[in-house]
């Protein structure tokens, strides 16, 4: 489950305020595909509810929501499965705005590359 939630953490980091009320705009209905440099690929949900979810190779998947800490910083919580009881939210500044059909690669929360890409529908 770390896997997941570290290349999670990767693609959280991604979007920005540039895209003006709404950072998350481009990835509502579609899905956002983290692959790690170990080839381990993630699918990741993001909705305009402010809940989200990732699927992992081994079909385990992990759910929260998200809230703005400020202007720049989105905050995710794990909501299922249950995290442990001193689990904090995961904040992470916003980098750069991506678009749909869209692949770039960003450092992981390892320092390792990690490839994103975002495709048209569910």
């Amino acid at each position: 489950m770390t896997r997941i939630l570290l290349a999670g953490a990767a693609f959280f980091a991604l979007t920005s305020m540039a895209q003006a009320a709404d950072p998350y705009q481009s990835m509502y209905g579609n899905t956002t595909t983290i692959t790690t440099s170990d080839g381990t690929k993630v699918m990741s949900f993001v909705n305009p509810d402010m809940t989200w979810e990732q699927h992992g190779p081994n079909g385990m998947v992990v759910k929260g929501t998200y809230a703005w800490k400020d202007a720049t910083t989105a905050c995710f919580t794990q909501t299922d499965p249950a995290p442990a009881p001193n689990a904090q939210p995961l904040c992470l500044p916003n980098q750069a705005a991506h678009n749909v059909g869209e692949t770039w690669t960003v450092a992981g929360m390892d320092g390792k590359p990690v490839t994103v890409t975002i495709t048209a529908g569910r």
